[in-house]
């Protein structure tokens, strides 16, 4: 980035990741086509256009200032409109005055005080006019403005490569749940880690691991009931919050998660006869009336962990919590 002059601004590391790993092709071909030094707005023109999510703050900040300037906009007709009619209201003034002081005054004069009269309604009919058109527009641009917010909220919010949650809406999902002081129901949040897909993403590139990850968030998306919840939480980890279930339901449910996607085939540029396969392993944890999300997100990898170390599929209990201090720290993906 250095070298085409870009500066070192976190935005732009996420373009330039996003653009070389291959994810996405019509990204790198706009990159490319910009040329060796490439502009600072022609950059964020790029991330704003494919919805990156450092970009967020950037198009909101953009939209707060669009919307700034509509409001100015509409204040300052606003106060003109409001002088011209105090000018119109002391020449109505001043007219009936006259007709009260002098009511046998000349055609001629009240015809010039006509003829001003009628100039000063046609004004504030033109203005009032503009202004319409005015506060019409503006209904539209503040509009298009909070559907770009409620894309940068998306983009916060979602995992660009499978469309799912992310890590960032799971902690919102719980928070929301927790909130009540009281989980009305057994619920239970399983941490998986899909085996073998960082090593697809490293041998066979972005592209292969794109369609495992389509494949996959596909068989989560059918796997689950309607009010679960499934989020992407790292680089081949993902989240369930499964409800009305019991620690043996969530483990049953980790069970047909492995089975299947045991049985899917990612299929490998070039080699019509070669696929890889992937495996899970699952960690899961009970949420209790008292659970905080940062509890559960701990306890969720601690079973995580546990059961990365042979168990397969391990249920939280007290005592890994008594064996470990780690803390939760996967980065959204």
């Amino acid at each position: 980035m250095a070298k085409h002059g870009v500066a070192a601004l976190p935005r732009n590391y996420e373009l330039f990741y996003e653009a070389l790993s291959g994810r996405l092709p019509q990204l790198s071909a706009e990159l490319a086509a910009l040329g060796p030094n490439p502009q600072q707005d022609a950059l964020d023109a790029l991330g704003l256009k494919h919805h990156l999510v450092a970009h967020a703050a950037l198009a909101a900040d953009r939209a707060r200032a669009a919307a700034q300037e509509a409001l100015a906009d509409i204040a300052g007709m606003l106060k003109l409109a409001l002088a011209h009619k105090r000018v119109f209201k002391d020449e109505l003034e001043q007219f009936a005055d006259r007709l009260a002081t002098d009511p046998v005054a000349s055609l001629s004069e009240f015809a010039g005080d006509a003829t001003r009269l009628r100039d000063a309604v046609g004004k504030l009919t033109s203005e009032e006019g503009a202004l319409q058109h005015v506060l019409e527009t503006s209904v539209q641009r503040f509009a298009e403005f909070e559907g770009d917010l409620a894309e940068s909220r998306r983009t916060l919010t979602r995992d660009p490569v499978t469309g799912l949650p992310n890590r960032l809406a799971l902690t919102a999902k719980l928070d929301a749940i927790l909130e009540t002081g009281h989980v009305d129901q057994p619920l239970a949040l399983l941490f998986a880690s899909v085996e073998g897909l960082r090593e697809i993403a490293e041998q066979h590139g972005g592209a292969v691991a794109a369609k495992a990850l389509a494949k996959l968030s596909a068989l989560f998306r059918k796997s689950i009931k309607r009010n679960d919840f499934v989020a992407r939480i790292g680089q081949q980890d993902f989240a369930f919050l499964c409800r009305d279930v019991s620690a043996e339901n969530a483990e049953a449910i980790a069970r047909r998660l492995r089975q299947s996607i045991g049985e899917l085939r990612i299929a490998l540029p070039g080699r019509a006869h070669t696929a890889e396969t992937l495996s899970l392993v699952a960690g899961v944890t009970m949420v209790q009336p008292t659970s905080t999300s940062a509890d559960l997100l701990t306890q969720a990898e601690l079973a995580l962990v546990g059961a990365r170390s042979g168990a397969g599929i391990l249920s939280y209990s007290s005592a890994l919590g008594r064996n470990h201090t780690r803390t939760y720290g996967h980065a959204a993906a």
